[in-house]
């Protein structure tokens, strides 16, 4: 068997969990994230690269991206039980009040925070790359899925694949690499050895449950190919080129696999520690009954509460965002979608403004909601509506705008009021406000 590769070389760093794991563990060291958690070098290069054309800019986003991929020919020796050792790592050595465990969610993030409950993944992006894919045939990419994926199942038998092609969201990425996003459907021993030796006796573990599914075609016991994902279009809009689909399964970048639950009862039984599942019918569902917590945590530290700050997929800081006083109103990714959840969630009339972050994915794609859109949708809820770092002239090849959205919350006039810390907020409280 070939060497191991390192754990932080086999999972994407520029994707959900794994930015969303960063952002948890920085927020409960009260540390902010910065850059998507990239260091300076990397600012400066989005800068630069920010006055190059439009068509430059979007080839070396790709280019980066697929840079991080992993050679399909080494598959086997990507370790996921070593990942998970990693994953925990992330957090201090100490006793926590709660974890929470399953589905990636930006709301969650700050939910965690305030809990002072580290959050562990069950789904991770493997990158593998695949240079000279092109992104509108999925039945190429199911033939490369299917010569290549092996090798990772069989050295990893506790997770499943779920190979994601979206040729709408994901256009550049996907000409560089393929998305194998792999979900645990047991703890595994890192996992198993953090709850035993991290959770405070009989705290509770949360588990996070998105029971959103999609059309997949099985291509073996542990594999799935996904055409399409949640975003912009539904699964029918897509061209599928022939391959036809033959059972629903939890969507590959956000849906919980229930077959990890099972796993966590049987641990949680015999280590005496209950267990709350949250389950939410749609990645967006979660958005506005944490945003109703976290704006009861302000409001009980004496903050007047009503300034809304919309997320957009990896632009999340729940350090600054506490520290500011905004109530954070997370969404999957700039589409029409996510401006419906927010204009929906504005109903209450308890917020003046809206601060608005766009996560930049480079392409016009089907379904995207640019600037113009969103200020007119949301001025009509009667808020002062601004945008977050945003140069809207350049959106959504707006690369910088990962960077700016630091400093732009960085600059947001600060409450009189100190904000709460992280881990004020009681468990109880959270699980009584989810489960109502």
């Amino acid at each position: 068997m070939s060497e191991t590769i390192e754990p932080a070389d086999a999972v994407a760093a520029f994707d959900s969990a794994s930015s969303m794991l960063e952002a948890t563990a920085r927020g409960l060291r009260n540390e902010p994230f910065d850059r998507v958690g990239r260091g300076r070098l990397f600012a400066a290069t989005l800068h630069a690269a920010n006055l190059l054309p439009r068509t430059v800019r979007q080839r070396l986003y790709a280019v980066a991206g697929g840079a991080e991929g992993v050679m399909p020919d080494r598959l086997g020796a990507v370790d996921l039980d070593a990942v998970a050792g990693w994953v925990t790592d992330h957090y201090p050595d100490k006793k926590y009040p709660a974890v929470m465990l399953g589905s990636s969610n930006g709301a969650a993030v700050h939910l965690a925070t305030a809990l002072g409950a580290p959050w562990l993944p069950q789904t991770l992006l493997v990158p593998v790359r695949w240079r000279g894919n092109e992104p509108g045939r999925p039945d190429r990419a199911l033939e490369f899925g299917a010569s290549a994926a092996p090798q990772l199942l069989r050295r990893n038998p506790d997770v499943v694949l779920h190979h994601m092609h979206d040729a709408n969201q994901d256009q550049l990425m996907i000409g560089q690499m393929a998305y194998f996003r792999v979900k645990r459907r047991r703890l595994g021993l890192a996992y198993e050895r953090f709850l035993r030796e991290r959770l405070a006796p009989g705290a509770p573990i949360i588990v996070l449950a998105d029971s959103s599914t999609w059309p997949v075609t099985t291509v073996d016991d542990r594999h799935f190919f996904q055409v399409g994902a949640q975003g912009g279009m539904g699964p029918q809009d897509y061209d599928r080129h022939g391959i036809e689909t033959d059972t629903d399964a939890p969507e590959a970048e956000w849906g919980f696999d229930p077959a990890l639950l099972d796993d966590v009862r049987r641990f949680a039984d015999a280590a005496g520690h209950p267990v709350h599942v949250v389950r939410y019918p749609g990645t967006h569902a979660l958005s506005g009954p944490v945003a109703d917590i976290q704006r009861a945590w302000l409001t009980g530290a004496g903050i007047t509460a009503d300034r809304l700050l919309v997320e957009s997929f990896l632009l999340i800081d729940p350090t600054r965002t506490r520290q500011a006083g905004l109530v954070p109103m997370w969404t999957m990714f700039p589409v029409e979608s996510a401006i419906e959840a927010t204009h929906d969630y504005l109903r209450s009339g308890r917020y003046r403004s809206v601060h608005i972050g766009l996560f930049p994915h480079g392409v016009r794609s089907r379904g995207i909601a640019e600037p113009g859109l969103w200020r007119d949708r949301l001025s009509d809820a009667g808020v002062d509506v601004s945008f977050m770092g945003v140069d809207q002239r350049r959106y959504p090849a707006d690369f910088a705008a990962l960077v700016r959205y630091g400093s732009a919350l960085r600059r947001v006039p600060r409450p009189a009021t100190t904000s709460p810390q992280p881990g004020s907020l009681p468990v109880g409280q959270a699980l009584a406000a989810l489960t109502s």
